[in-house]
């Protein structure tokens, strides 16, 4: 008999896993605001020209903080707040521009509160540019060199395009964040109703247990006050653990619509066997709850006419802000509308739209172009 031996993989190449662990690191970077922005600064001296660089991150609605400075001789950049229309970075959020100064010590059409440090630092020329998403400005991009200079278009269009990853790497990092907010606190919701379902139940049965015993015990029998004392433990338990289990179930203000609808995406899913995907996104305003309801309601409510009458094989819902208030928008791709005759009673259009139209929201749907349904809410924010 003649016995060959497996073959054996050939094992990855080095440069492979260098290129593997290079994207691995790539990826975490990204959901890593910190991170992120730290390797795009640390690039500009090197592709703009520049001596120096940083960047201002917002902090609060009207001013910035400068951080992740790199090629500095001393301390005195970082940590600087510099509010709008102070100093250079001050002038770019106010007028929402790139901006430069070939002497900023000297320069008269800036303030000078931040003089002694930029004099500390050695520094003469200074570029900033904003960092844009989506008319979204997330903060200032800084450049500067330590002799007085001009700045040509190219060092200005390659600043702005650094500015530009800037910002994206900051919504990626402020999605990734929320994402994982909704996802530990619909697994702490999910926790809650574990533990309701079970430690409560059962503390129930043993108070019920204990009512029993005692009624079954002769009058005056010396048991019945210790088991009053067991079964008042047991009640008190059970007020302890409602009071837990609320805490637990509570999610914060800015994470609550994400955590109801994750949830109703997973049940959906779990009962039917379709999935439901939730794709957050932009980062959502806080909203009074009863708007948070009428949109949580109003794609139960879809959901349930996916599940009903769309032959679907996956749904998508996508939650974000849009003309100064949120939209949920339920997307199938399932057979489509019924027949104009059937349209209102079969979807419950009216009974959404009324929910809607209470807190000043409003409700389209129509056919999309995987030819299933999109439903589309809207409230004010």
């Amino acid at each position: 008999m003649t016995v060959v031996a497996p073959k054996r993989r050939r094992a990855p190449q080095p440069n492979v896993l260098f290129e593997l662990t290079e994207g691995y690191s790539q990826i975490l970077a990204l959901l890593d605001g910190s991170v992120a922005m730290r390797r795009i600064v640390d690039d500009v001296p090197a592709s703009s020209g520049v001596d120096v660089a940083w960047v201002g991150e917002p902090d609060g609605g009207d001013q910035i903080v400068l951080r992740h400075t790199v090629n500095t001789r001393t301390p005195a950049i970082n940590g600087l707040v510099v509010p709008t229309g102070c100093g250079l970075g001050g002038q770019v959020l106010l007028r929402r521009r790139p901006l430069w100064v070939s002497d900023y010590r000297h320069d008269e059409s800036i303030t000078h509160h931040f003089k002694p440090q930029v004099e500390i630092e050695g520094l003469g020329a200074m570029i900033a540019v904003p960092m844009v998403y989506e008319d979204r400005l997330l903060g200032v991009l800084y450049g500067a060199n330590r002799f007085e200079a001009s700045f040509g278009d190219r060092t200005t269009q390659v600043l702005e395009q650094a500015a530009s990853r800037a910002a994206a790497a900051a919504v990626v990092a402020e999605r990734a964040k929320h994402a994982a907010e909704v996802a530990v606190h619909e697994d702490r919701r999910r926790v809650a109703i574990e533990l309701h379902d079970t430690v409560g139940a059962m503390l129930f049965t043993i108070g019920a247990g204990i009512r029993t015993l005692v009624d079954e015990l002769p009058s005056g029998d010396g048991l019945q006050a210790r088991l009053g004392d067991i079964e008042q433990q047991a009640v008190e338990a059970a007020a302890a653990l409602r009071g837990s289990l609320h805490a637990l179930s509570a999610p914060p203000e800015q994470v609550t619509l994400g955590v109801a609808l994750r949830g109703d995406c997973r049940a959906f899913t779990e009962r039917t066997g379709i999935v439901a995907r939730l794709i957050t996104v932009t980062e959502l305003p806080a909203m009074p709850s009863a708007h948070i309801r009428a949109l949580t309601d109003t794609a139960r409510e879809a959901l349930l006419n996916v599940e009903k009458h769309a032959k679907a094989r996956s749904v998508v819902l996508s939650v974000f802000a849009a003309s100064n208030g949120v939209t949920v928008r339920i997307a199938d791709d399932g057979v489509g509308l019924p027949t104009a005759g059937k349209t209102s009673e079969g979807l419950g259009l009216p009974t959404m739209s009324e929910r809607l139209a209470r807190v000043g929201g409003r409700l389209n749907i129509g056919r999309n172009e995987d030819g299933g349904v999109t439903v589309q809410a809207w409230v004010p924010a």
